[in-house]
């Protein structure tokens, strides 16, 4: 470090004066710091922009161009209501399903047979039980010298098909199989038969009266497994669950249908015609059809106006970033203007967006070969652009959408969604179209700036820009700091002169002075 002596023999500014010198050097510096600023800038505006065209391709537009978005379907229950609930899938069929419940299917249960009370003692402690390995349908867990009732039943409704609970009040200990179906279930006493809980160790059945049996009242201590059943369209089914997949129609069994006049002597002699139906019915979900397309509308104008503000963004030129000094002396709001300036127009006539632009434009502008002499243009459909001042911007026009709708819904799914291929993109649909134009912009992207805002990946384009940039600044401060240094050991050696001077004068004066 340089000692300096701020002109106390001179008179000199020498702070001042080294300052000015300097001035070119550290102008050279603030203007590597500003382009490197600009930079950072211009890379941040693509990375906003590839987050809006990622999150349009392999989101918005991934899902919209799938066929079961345009092939949306409902399901209406009419009749017994009561009995049924139904949800469509994407495979669902058009038609009817009529469906009537005849009984629903329940899950297997086991409880004790007589009154165990338990307290939150170990079970060792309560029953003086030693460490035993327990058996509850097939799978085993231990029970240790430590386990609490409440240890016990964690155990056993994790570990196995059950759910396990304890009744303080009625000092039982209960189990239910997770789910109904006589194939969940076990047998008590034997395996096999799949419509009971299964058991074994002493504690279950012994200790904790879990054996098959009944209570004291005479009344058995389980209940088997039982299939729901159901006519679908007048054939009896056997399910599993109350809930079950038929066409592609996720029906819900809520509720056993009543019969339609006075219950049978013997419930086991009813027919179909002896219930009430159900009748659900599969249909074309115009209006959420109608909504995805709204929806993808929307998504292309946002898009399309993001790129499109971009491109054409005026760029002030008289606007650089400020430097360190510059910020100083100003205002918080005036830097905030300023700097608004100083971003605008980085991505102006940038080709990666004026070409995506150009071709999601001509995408949406072009027939598609789908089998259809009315409905293969977007226009055709409903979908038209603006005026030339709206660059591109789509209006919907419903009631037309809905005739084609109505008329050759599989015509507009295909105008949408059809696959076509990479060489004849004729007979490829819209949104195919826009989806393969924005694989291109992405990855030009990529190679510019990367994916991450926080890291920069020096490989890029303008990551190595910067770097380079980096590398002149490190380097031009550098000899910023040597140039300084020199200035002031040079004005230090002439403050030291000059003081060596006047003391010689000093000197020299009081000595003819005698």
């Amino acid at each position: 470090m340089v000692q300096r002596i701020v002109g106390l023999a001179s008179g000199m500014d020498i702070d001042n004066l080294v300052k000015s010198m300097l001035l070119g050097q550290r102008t050279k510096v603030d203007r590597l710091n500003q382009q490197k600023q600009t930079v950072e800038w211009q890379r941040q505006a693509y990375l906003d922009l590839n987050t809006k065209i990622y999150d349009f391709r392999n989101s918005k537009l991934y899902n919209f161009k799938q066929e079961s978005t345009l092939t949306a379907s409902k399901a209406d229950v009419s009749g017994n209501a009561d009995a049924v609930s139904a949800k469509p899938t994407g495979d669902a069929i058009p038609g009817n399903l009529v469906v009537k419940v005849q009984s629903l299917a329940t899950a297997a249960s086991l409880h004790s047979s007589e009154e165990v009370a338990v307290d939150a003692r170990t079970l060792a402690a309560q029953f003086g039980t030693v460490p035993q390995t327990l058996t509850i349908n097939g799978k085993s867990l231990e029970l240790t010298a430590t386990d609490t009732m409440s240890t016990l039943i964690e155990k056993i409704n994790k570990q196995t098909n059950v759910t396990a609970f304890y009744d303080a009040s009625a000092k039982k200990l209960s189990f239910m199989a997770k789910e109904t179906g006589a194939v969940n279930g076990g047998t008590a006493t034997q395996p096999g038969t799949g419509d009971k809980i299964m058991v074994s160790g002493d504690f279950l059945t012994s200790t904790m009266k879990m054996a098959e049996g009944t209570t004291p009242d005479g009344t058995p201590n389980f209940k088997a497994a039982t299939d729901a059943k159901v006519y679908i369209n007048d054939l009896l089914t056997t399910q599993k669950s109350n809930t079950f997949r038929v066409n592609g129609i996720d029906i819900t069994l809520k509720a056993v249908s009543p019969y339609n006049g006075p219950p049978p002597a013997n419930p086991a002699t009813a027919t179909a015609s002896s219930f009430v139906s159900s009748t659900i019915t599969v249909s074309r979900d115009t209006d959420k059809i109608v909504e995805s397309i709204k929806t993808f509308v929307s998504d292309y104008n946002n898009i399309l106006k993001s790129l499109q503000d971009k491109v054409s963004e005026e760029r002030f030129r008289d606007f650089a970033p400020l430097t360190a000094e510059q910020k100083a002396a100003m205002e918080e709001k005036e830097i905030e203007k300023w700097e608004e300036k100083a971003k605008s127009g980085l991505l102006k006539n940038e080709s990666v967006f004026t070409s995506l632009i150009s071709n999601m434009r001509l995408a949406i502008a072009s027939k598609v070969d789908n089998g259809s002499t009315l409905y293969d243009t977007l226009s055709s459909i409903g979908i038209t652009t603006g005026t030339y001042t709206e660059k591109g911007k789509l209006y919907l026009d419903e009631t037309k959408l809905r005739k084609a709708l109505a008329e050759e819904p599989q015509a507009v799914v295909d105008l949408f969604t059809a696959n076509g291929t990479a060489d004849d993109r004729s007979d490829m649909g819209i949104a195919e179209r826009i989806y393969a134009d924005l694989k291109a912009p992405l990855e030009q992207i990529k190679k510019k700036t990367g994916f991450s805002s926080v890291s920069l990946d020096e490989e890029t384009v303008l990551g190595k820009q910067m770097k380079q940039l980096s590398d002149r600044i490190y380097e031009g401060n550098r000899r910023l700091t040597e140039m300084e240094n020199r200035y002031y050991r040079q004005f230090t050696a002439m403050e030291q002169a000059i003081q060596r001077f006047n003391e010689q004068s000093v000197s020299l004066s009081g000595y003819f002075q005698q």
